[in-house]
């Protein structure tokens, strides 16, 4: 690979993906409802800003220290998109293959939660009988509608990393290195 910026990418984007392996077999194969836990979901979240973060910091510092936004960016990117894309054929395989039941199961619980959730807005009944209907008909693991899942992952992801390029980029794309009349004297 000729860019070591986008080395990082993947190394982190593999490390990521092992997260995700492991930690979605964990929670699959002990107890499947783990994947509604607010807690868990949180923990999940916090672990995936804080490789974001450690990417782009070690990017910047393969790069010697400066790095430009689309420098500290791309790495960040990379490793988003191998992390997900792995995260999401995984769910497709455990949730399709491995044990359909267990989506069922988790569509049940994601129910119950949408209902009290609405509840205590005070949604009126009919609202929520339409949004429990609506529940029903999805298939949350369908290959298509993990694809369109993955893709607002992407793009949410995406964003953050956005934030975190601006945050740690400190050198600028757009300014002219400045040479000064000594280094513009031709060489005699």
């Amino acid at each position: 690979m000729k860019n070591p910026l986008n080395k990082v990418g993947i190394q982190f984007g593999i490390i990521l993906s092992i997260y995700y392996i492991i930690f979605n077999c964990a929670l699959f194969f002990t107890d499947v409802t783990l994947f509604a836990n607010k807690i868990i979901g949180m923990v999940n979240i916090a672990f995936f800003i804080i490789i974001g973060v450690i990417t782009i910091f070690m990017a910047r510092r393969k790069a010697g220290g400066f790095v430009t936004f689309r420098e500290a960016f791309t790495p960040y990117f990379i490793s988003i998109a191998i992390g997900i894309t792995v995260k999401y054929l995984l769910l497709v395989v455990l949730f399709n293959v491995v044990d359909p039941s267990a989506n069922d199961t988790l569509r049940q619980i994601m129910m119950e939660m949408q209902i009290e959730t609405l509840t205590n807005l005070e949604i009126p009944q009919d609202q929520i009988n339409e949004q429990i209907e609506a529940a029903k008909n999805l298939d949350q693991f369908s290959p298509k509608s993990t694809l369109s899942m993955w893709a607002i992952h992407i793009v949410i992801n995406s964003i953050l990393g956005f934030l975190l390029a601006a945050v740690f980029r400190n050198k600028s794309e757009f300014t002219q290195p400045t040479t000064t009349a000594e280094e513009n004297k031709p060489q005699q």
